[in-house]
């Protein structure tokens, strides 16, 4: 039970070679690839998050399962690497708890379901969609994928 480096060797030898409690899951496999169930939260306007609902999205696996991560809005998170530091001091960002996505990816699948919705995450965001930024997928708005 206690495995972390407070427990005690007697602890250790207590647990050791017994098997885990009915219902415990074991080697679980990290999600793959997401569902969007639910309009995810944002500044972009209600039709183009409700676009995301319905679609499958693929998780890097550098960075499959749930994250916790700093965010800030897609239109008013800072671009400038010294407004970035400024935001950081000032407590500009939040921290949520939810799945990564590559941006670029996210909307070249979403051309396929919504060429509008995509259209405008390309007008207004397109300094997001560079392959090295992240949409981050609330956790409860997803449903995990194998």
């Amino acid at each position: 039970m206690a495995w972390g480096p407070h427990a005690t060797e007697g602890q250790r030898r207590k647990w050791a070679g017994r098997p885990p409690a009915p219902g415990y899951r074991t080697n679980v496999a990290l999600a793959t690839r997401i569902r969007v169930i639910s309009c995810p939260p944002g500044e972009a306007p209600l039709s183009v998050r409700l676009a995301w609902v319905g679609l499958e999205l693929p998780l890097d696996p550098r960075r499959a399962g749930r994250q916790l991560a700093m965010t800030s809005g897609v239109l008013s998170s800072p671009r400038e690497w010294w407004r970035q530091i400024v935001g950081l001091v000032t407590g500009r960002y939040g921290v949520q708890t939810g799945y990564a996505v590559n941006a670029r990816d996210a909307v070249d699948l979403l051309q396929a379901k919504d060429p509008t919705a995509a259209a405008w995450w390309r007008e207004h965001c397109g300094h997001m969609l560079d392959g090295k930024r992240w949409f981050l997928f609330p956790t409860a708005g997803c449903e995990e994928r194998p």
